[in-house]
């Protein structure tokens, strides 16, 4: 995916908040003209709006913030000082400002206090309940919408930056469970049986080789286990509570306003809101409800028939169609494309025809602002529907990356306790079992190889210790050793050959844990009496070929161990048949470590370098 494409749901997001502010100041500036607001009381009443802009446009550092919020509130309350009450007071930027600063514990009741302050200071003003009641409604709603859409888009931004953090830290976690089953179980029993070697007696040495083998069957389970769960759970899609709060406040002030309207208009009568209060909160009940059709059919059959052409009989009745913005944008948000923007194209053209008739007729930047206040309202309703989806969606995208973090985490679990862990306890085992064979004839080389398979135990202890953190480092020099001892102590001969000087780290360790795995194969797999092992460099490429004379009735195969080996990083592997019973296998990888792939989650630092990386 494009850099660009990464960054589109944060896009989308700040898009909508940023249209939705630039339709609020659009509606604000009509109102300004429609009032004859003078060109000195427009310029002290927008000064306001760069620091709220600047409070919007990133996450700055705390003190920034209260700077910003702090210039917004000073020049919010400028004009006072200097043309007095002579303008279009309307302190929404403060409200916005506050809810987007603050904590929300502070932030809403300062809100409460501004709402508050707003309309005393109205009423002390002697302002008509109308005029009044507008700017707290105003007031409130525009803090809401500002803050609501900001809230969600920084959410959104913030799930889109950590799409890896939850996966990175689901992956710790399973190593640390892992790390702690391990070593509550498999520890426990290395640690048996190197006490057991200790002691050195055959009946100790036999109950050794017991209780290593029991260890190997029981890893091999867990590996198993490990590769096929944990089964991912689907997560239901599930939105912030946020976007529903925002919209209902923003509906019951709009409809409060309303009320308002119908009852204290020269034209209108106490009586009309008591019969419209159940009616806007229907009206409310089905917009805040679970999008459909049929509800959106109701939605449209409370708001248009009342508002127009009810208004034919009574004048105040038009004051409903201030919500036709919600049914607009119910519109956008439940119904597709034609049908959406068929009841938009009407809706639209219903209002256009409302401001003609009945008469009066209002003037152009009124019929402008009532227009762009259902384009804010429509907006808001789509906007506040598809960021909460969006939300919901990224929440569930990042549990599903952790899911499939810890699946592959598993997977290399698995991979490693099969590879290392199941080739060290396979080795002693096998060696246990050649002490005990040595302890009557050649009691000192029994001793030599008790030994050795002392420290082959430790190292299997330190082994699981690594296995977890996925920080398990194979020399090619060290396991060529280890295997050849492997290899005798089955009572198979071998036959080495290699060549490959100087290699890099990454095709060193590639090169080990192929070697491991192949002789882990032949040990298992067959009944082989003689093994050649090869390890040459050919310009670019260096090969490991692991031939044997145990070949069983059935098809070869390279193993699933080799083929994820080669598949993470990078090589080839194939196996045959050869005359007299022989089977081959041959591995491949180039000399270039910029070929081996790096880790997917981006928690180790060279996947490939390691045994399990992906």
């Amino acid at each position: 995916m494009s850099g660009n494409a990464e960054e589109l749901p944060q896009l989308v997001a700040r898009a909508m908040m940023w249209l939705a502010l630039g339709l609020l100041v659009t509606i604000r500036l009509l109102i300004w003209v429609s009032g004859n607001v003078s060109a000195e009381g427009m310029a002290l009443t927008a000064a306001s709006y760069p620091p709220l802009v600047a409070i919007l446009l990133r996450q700055w550092r705390l003190h920034i913030r209260y700077l910003l919020l702090g210039a917004v509130v000073m020049l919010a309350l400028l004009p006072f000082a200097v043309v007095g009450t002579a303008w279009d007071w309307l302190p929404w930027t403060v409200t916005a400002a506050v809810l987007c600063v603050l904590p929300a514990k502070a932030a809403w009741p300062l809100f409460g206090f501004i709402l508050v302050a707003t309309a005393a200071g109205g009423v002390l003003l002697g302002e008509e309940v109308t005029n009044w009641f507008w700017r707290v409604s105003a007031t409130g709603i525009d803090g809401v919408i500002v803050f609501s859409l900001y809230t969600l888009a920084t959410m959104v931004g913030q799930l889109h930056a950590a799409r890896g953090e939850k996966a990175r830290l689901a992956t710790i976690q399973e190593r640390l469970r892992v790390d702690g089953e391990l070593r509550g179980t498999v520890q426990r029993d290395l640690g048996q049986i190197a006490s057991l070697l200790r002691r050195g007696a055959i009946i100790e040495v036999r109950e050794a080789a017991e209780v290593a083998r029991r260890v190997l069957a029981r890893i091999r389970a867990t590996a198993s286990e490990y590769r096929t769960g944990p089964q991912d759970t689907a997560v239901p899609l599930r939105s912030s509570r946020l976007p529903r709060f925002a919209l209902l406040g923003v509906l019951i002030l709009q409809g409060a306003k309303t009320l308002v309207n119908v009852a204290f208009l020269p034209t209108g009568d106490p009586r009309w809101a008591l019969l419209f209060a159940p009616w806007l909160a229907g009206f409310t009940f089905l917009i805040m409800g679970r999008p459909s059709r049929v509800r959106l059919t109701l939605v449209g059959l409370f708001a248009v028939p009342v508002a127009w052409p009810g208004d034919f009989l009574v004048p105040v009745w038009d004051s409903l169609g201030a919500v036709w913005g919600f049914f607009i944008g119910a519109a956008l948000a439940w119904a597709r494309p034609p049908r959406s923007w068929l009841v938009v194209a009407g809706m639209f053209t219903l209002h256009t025809v409302a401001f003609f008739f009945p008469p009066p007729v209002p003037s152009g930047p009124v019929m402008a602002a009532s227009l762009i206040s259902d384009l804010l309202l429509a907006w808001v309703v789509y906007s506040l529907s598809r960021l909460a989806d969006l939300v919901g969606l990224l929440e569930r995208a990042q549990h599903e990356l952790a899911q499939e973090a810890v699946a592959r985490e598993r997977a290399r679990i698995a991979r490693d306790l099969h590879d290392v862990l199941g080739f060290s306890l396979s080795a002693v085992a096998l060696r246990s079992e050649l002490v005990l064979r040595l302890k009557e004839r050649d009691p000192s080389r029994a001793r030599t190889e008790q030994a050795a398979l002392l420290e082959l135990v430790d190292r299997a202890r330190g082994e699981l210790g690594s296995i977890a953190s996925g920080q398990i480092r194979l020399r090619l020099h060290r396991e060529f050793d280890s295997v050849i001892e492997a290899l005798a102590a089955a009572d198979v001969t071998t036959d080495t050959h290699v060549e490959t000087g100087p290699l890099p780290a990454e095709v060193d360790t590639a090169l080990a844990a192929a070697l491991r795995e192949s002789v882990t194969n032949v040990l298992r797999h067959s009944r082989a009496r003689n093994c050649e092992i090869s390890i040459i460099r050919a310009g670019e490429v260096i090969r490991l070929r692991v031939a044997n004379d145990g070949v069983r009735d059935t098809r070869p195969e390279p193993g699933t161990g080799l083929a994820s080996l080669a598949e993470r990083t990078g090589g080839s592997v194939w196996a045959r048949r050869r005359p007299g019973g022989r089977f081959e296998l041959t591995v491949e990888f180039r000399l270039d470590p910029t070929g081996f792939g790096s880790d997917a989650d981006g928690v180790d630092p060279v996947a490939s370098a390691q045994l399990g990386g992906r």
